[in-house]
């Protein structure tokens, strides 16, 4: 009886949990916005004809170094990445200019924004016209 009585009386008074505290003092690395200077039509931002370059913007805070990757579409392609730039100094925004000359683009372009101690992950599709 002693036992189902106290089994009784520790579901009616649980046991006070104590919350974890968070460091609250951590400012976590987080994209805002990501764009490029090229026309956006659907979910992908068109290089025209003629176009070898572009800019690519990102909105960023608490953010130390910025990376910016090119990605192959299809699945599991993370392995096929190459790293086109990035950017350490944000004073002015974040961004990075990329010539990619007559290069044929249906590619995810993915930027890492990197901070103290997180990092935040964006990425946007990018294709260039055919002719």
């Amino acid at each position: 009886m002693f036992v189902l009585s106290s089994v009784i009386l520790a579901l009616i008074f649980p046991p006070k949990i104590e919350p974890v505290l968070l460091d609250t003092n951590l400012q976590r690395a987080e994209i805002l916005r990501v764009s490029t200077d090229l026309p956006k039509i659907g979910n992908w931002w068109r290089a025209p004809k003629g176009v070898h370059k572009m800019t690519i913007h990102v909105e960023a805070k608490n953010t130390e170094t910025m990376l910016f990757w090119l990605i192959p579409t299809g699945t599991q392609t993370w392995g096929q990445r190459e790293l086109i730039g990035y950017d350490i100094d944000g004073r002015d925004g974040w961004s990075l200019t990329w010539k990619f000359d007559n290069r044929v683009l249906h590619d995810h372009i993915h930027v890492q924004a990197i901070g103290e101690e997180t990092v935040s992950n964006s990425s946007i599709n990018v294709t260039t016209d055919f002719p």
